[in-house]
């Protein structure tokens, strides 16, 4: 037996809902807990420090994980043969 077809008829949007829109010149500021959050963490941009020039070479800030995560890997291999 075939069921009844159904059309959905959506509610008609009440006309004095809130809807988003660019702030004007002239609106004061609201504070949210957003805003709240944001204050809190420009803390700690202003504290954190310059970047250094004397940090490691690209090349070893690339190579030692690379180097360091095979070896891991030979000794997990090799540790995975000896129980074997």
């Amino acid at each position: 037996m075939p069921l009844a077809k159904f059309r959905y008829i959506p509610a008609p949007e009440p006309e004095n809902h809130a809807a988003p829109r660019l702030a004007e010149h002239d609106d004061l500021f609201v504070a949210s807990p957003v805003h709240h959050l944001q204050s809190g963490l420009s803390v700690f941009e202003e504290l954190a420090p310059p970047l250094a020039d004397d940090r490691y070479p690209g090349w070893f800030r690339l190579g030692f994980p690379l180097a360091a995560s095979a070896a891991m890997w030979g000794v997990i291999l090799w540790g995975v043969g000896l129980l074997r």
